[in-house]
């Protein structure tokens, strides 16, 4: 599987988990990292190679720092320029059916801060539904998010351990209908083996 890592960080050399992030996922031979800022620092993007750059990887990693509960300003410019009827949607527009999307974001707050009740009221799956919309309206597979909590506060070992998690996650064998049918399958032979159990106890007390 060949996976492009487009990197959406306005500032890549004052972040410490977004560049360790993409250093680490530069050694993977199957991997592309495609940093925007740094390829287009007047915002002009190119996009027959943006496209082209998809349609040559199987699984696409957004990567970024959570800005004001969404994506920074730069990425929102790329999805405008390159997913354009007739390539993405619209007539014709089928040329990413069935691509796997990876989101991947360092967060500020805490995890406790993103659920009902907490501070920020929303989690971070209920904040990333209009990429996740995106998405779905392309034909992709939105897989679950990848993230990382408290990243201003993070040791270097943190976000050395994040990345180690990370560059399995977004190389490994995703699946969520299989994992689900398995599920499944685990959940009737467990309840099969306790009617079972229950069974051999009543007929015990006979």
């Amino acid at each position: 599987m060949k996976v492009l890592v487009i990197a959406a960080h306005p500032d890549l050399a004052s972040s410490r988990v977004c560049r360790h992030w993409l250093q680490d996922l530069q050694q993977q031979p199957q991997v592309t990292v495609h940093d925007l800022a740094a390829r287009y620092p007047d915002g002009a993007l190119d996009i027959a190679h943006e496209q082209a750059l998809l349609l040559q990887h199987d699984r696409y990693v957004l990567l970024f720092p959570l800005y004001w509960y969404s994506a920074p300003a730069l990425l929102k410019h790329w999805m405008d320029q390159v997913l354009l009827p007739g390539f993405a949607y619209a007539t014709g527009g089928d040329k990413l059916h069935g691509k796997q999307w990876v989101i991947c974001t360092s967060v500020g707050s805490s995890e406790r801060a993103y659920r009902a009740g907490g501070y920020n009221h929303f989690t971070l799956d209920e904040l990333l539904r209009p990429l996740q919309q995106s998405v779905n309206y392309t034909g992709g597979i939105y897989l679950p998010p990848f993230s990382l909590y408290r990243s201003i506060v993070a040791s270097e070992d943190d976000i050395a351990r994040s990345s180690a998690r990370l560059q399995q996650y977004v190389l490994g064998d995703f699946n969520p209908v299989r994992e689900h049918d398995q599920l499944v399958t685990d959940s009737m032979g467990a309840l099969q083996q306790r009617f079972l159990q229950a069974a051999a106890l009543a007929g015990a007390a006979q």
